[in-house]
C-alpha cells in the first residue's frame, strides 16, 4: 500500500483543514475540560504531532508545563519549530512511536489525532500501547481516528475519484478495535463520533490503570 506523504502534506494541508481543525480543537478543549481537574501546569504530550494543528489552542487552554510533541516526520518538526515561543514550554522529539524509546517520559495527558490509522493492525495496537506507555497512573490518553460510518465512505469515495485523497494508508477504524486494545491498558471513559467535519472522527478517552 502507498504510504501517505506527510511531508508534502505538511507544506500544503487540505483547503478544508482550517475549518475541520476548528471543529475538532472544539471537542478537545470540552472533552478535556471535563476530565482535567487541575489543568495549569499539566504535562501533555502529543503523539504524531508535527506540525500541530492544536498547539496555539491547547496551550492558550491549559498552559501546559511541558508540551512535547513527538513524531518521525523532520520537517513537520521543523514548521512546528517556526511557531513556538520559549514560554510555550514546547518540546520536539523526533522519534517513531512503534519503537518506543521515550527516554522515561511521564504525561498526565497523551493525546493523538488522525494517528493511529495509519499502520496495519499490529501497528495500530503499538500505536494505542504507546499513549499508555507514557502516562502517569490515573493520566489520560485521548485518542481520535476515522470510523467508517456511511458519510465517511461516501465522502472518501468521491475524494478518490476526483484525485484528491492523499491519505493512503488511511484505515478507517471500527471502533471496537480501537476500545478492545485501549481497555487493556486503561478505564474507558468516554467514546463519541465527530460528525461536523464529514471524514467521521471517533474519539476515545481513557484513563490509565
Amino acid at each position: 500500500m502507498e504510504k501517505t506523504d506527510w511531508t508534502k502534506y505538511y507544506q500544503s494541508p487540505y483547503k478544508t483543514a482550517t475549518i475541520t481543525r476548528k471543529i475538532t480543537g472544539r471537542t478537545l478543549v470540552r472533552i478535556l475540560k471535563k476530565y482535567i481537574k487541575y489543568p495549569k501546569g499539566i504535562l501533555l504530550t502529543e503523539l504524531g504531532g508535527a506540525n500541530s494543528a492544536f498547539l496555539e489552542l491547547l496551550i492558550d487552554e491549559f498552559n501546559p508545563a511541558k508540551y512535547l510533541i513527538v513524531d518521525n516526520n523532520l520537517a513537520g518538526l521543523e514548521k512546528t519549530k517556526e511557531r513556538i515561543k520559549e514560554k510555550d514550554n514546547v518540546v520536539l522529539l523526533n522519534r517513531d512511536i512503534l519503537k518506543g524509546n521515550f527516554e522515561n517520559i511521564m504525561s498526565d495527558l497523551v493525546l493523538s489525532v488522525g494517528l493511529i490509522e495509519h499502520f496495519d493492525e499490529k501497528g495500530t495496537r503499538k500505536a494505542i500501547k504507546a499513549h499508555f506507555d507514557l502516562l502517569k497512573k490515573n493520566g489520560l490518553a485521548v485518542i481520535t481516528f476515522p470510523t467508517p460510518t456511511f458519510l465517511y465512505r461516501i465522502a472518501r469515495f468521491i475524494a478518490e475519484k476526483m484525485g484528491l485523497w492523499i491519505f493512503h494508508d488511511e484505515r478507517p477504524l471500527q471502533i471496537k478495535e480501537v476500545l478492545e486494545i485501549a481497555r487493556e491498558y486503561g478505564e474507558q471513559m468516554e467514546y463519541s463520533i465527530i460528525w461536523p467535519i464529514v471524514f467521521t472522527q471517533g474519539v476515545v478517552v481513557f484513563k490509565k490503570k
